[in-house]
């Protein structure tokens, strides 16, 4: 496991170089910061520090891969208005000889049929884009500190352009069984393209660092999370013209005045979600994340966008989930997971 901390080692320092980061599409492959499963996606869209046998928190942070993984599968398929849709499916191993717990799989997004125009706005036909991501990582950890790190491969066609890229996840956990409660760090998407889009034009990746606890309340069948993502970067807010404004106090000459938004740059970065447990068969999930409803609401009518709902239930030896996130009043996304160990199916 040596090689591993070195691993480990080098890949933080290439993160700690890039950490001004790129944000709100000034980058390319944004389908990686997509929830892997309908659990996370009832949490709010992200969360890298639940710690148990869900195999899909290995893609968000893979400090988290666990011996409680071993023969964990899960397929998830998500529905997006439009026809866009997202999914991945995932698997876990856990090495004995080694202490170390391998997890990973494929995630992609289909974009569906769109019209083909010409300059002139005339159809001339339908294309259609796609992007898959095939990831593989391992975690290990002594007492209380996990380590891990995802390898990810990347291929991306929208019409007739195609890209190729490769990224790494570093991350770090601590686990405290006995008090119920995980942190995670995780620098995501340390990478670059092989293949541009367009042959000189490379892109920057959805490069962000995201640190997270999560608490499971002795007394209440309950966990609390709390995840604050895109740290390598404080103010991640839109370029809004309008928070500028105009003031002529005394009718002589115009200035301008910037606002102050300092407490909504910090609650940007802020997503926060519970998970209520009815026993050990149903789980009830809601999240709110800032970001998503400061950027995707309308100013007059904001609706739900922001939240996030699911639930979940043990049926003999599967699970299924569902997770709902509100994007917009235009819609949101439908996610289902179907997971099961394989160990247990096989007996």
């Amino acid at each position: 496991m040596n090689s591993l901390r070195h691993l480990l080692t080098g890949l933080l320092f290439i993160g700690t170089v890039a950490l001004y980061g790129q944000y709100g599409g000034s980058y390319t492959y944004a389908y990686l910061q997509l929830p892997p499963s309908a659990r996370i996606s009832g949490l709010g869209g992200l969360n890298v520090s639940t710690y148990d046998q869900d195999v899909t928190f290995g893609y968000m942070n893979p400090a988290l891969l666990n011996s409680a993984m071993d023969g964990a599968m899960s397929v998830n398929h998500a529905f997006m208005p439009s026809g866009v849709t997202h999914g991945y499916a995932a698997y876990g191993k856990h090495m004995g000889k080694w202490n170390a717990t391998m997890g990973g799989g494929i995630m992609y997004r289909t974009y569906g049929n769109m019209t083909m125009t010409d300059p002139a706005g005339n159809s001339i036909g339908k294309f259609s884009g796609s992007e898959y991501a095939a990831v593989w990582g391992i975690g290990y950890g002594t007492g209380k500190l996990r380590y891990g790190v995802n390898a990810k491969a990347l291929y991306s066609r929208l019409e007739s352009y195609s890209s190729l890229g490769m990224a790494a996840d570093v991350g770090m956990a601590y686990v405290d069984t006995a008090h119920l409660f995980t942190a995670g760090l995780v620098l995501r998407n340390i990478g670059t393209q092989f293949k541009p889009y367009v042959d000189g034009n490379f892109e920057e990746l959805p490069f962000s660092i995201d640190l997270g606890i999560s608490k499971r309340l002795r007394y209440l069948p309950l966990r609390v999370s709390l995840t604050l993502h895109d740290l390598q970067q404080f103010d991640i807010r839109y370029d809004d013209p309008n928070a500028v404004s105009e003031v002529n106090i005394f009718s002589t000459d115009t200035v301008t005045e910037e606002k102050n938004y300092t407490v909504d740059k910090i609650a940007r970065h802020l997503n926060v979600a519970g998970e209520f447990y009815f026993g050990k068969n149903v789980m009830v999930r809601a999240g709110y994340d800032h970001m998503t409803r400061k950027e995707m609401s309308v100013e007059t009518r904001r609706g739900l966008t922001g939240f996030s709902l699911g639930f979940g239930m043990a049926i003999k030896r599967y699970r299924i989930d569902y997770g709902h996130e509100f994007y917009s009043l235009a819609g949101g996304s439908h996610h289902i997971s179907i997971a099961a160990n394989l160990n247990e199916l096989v007996r």
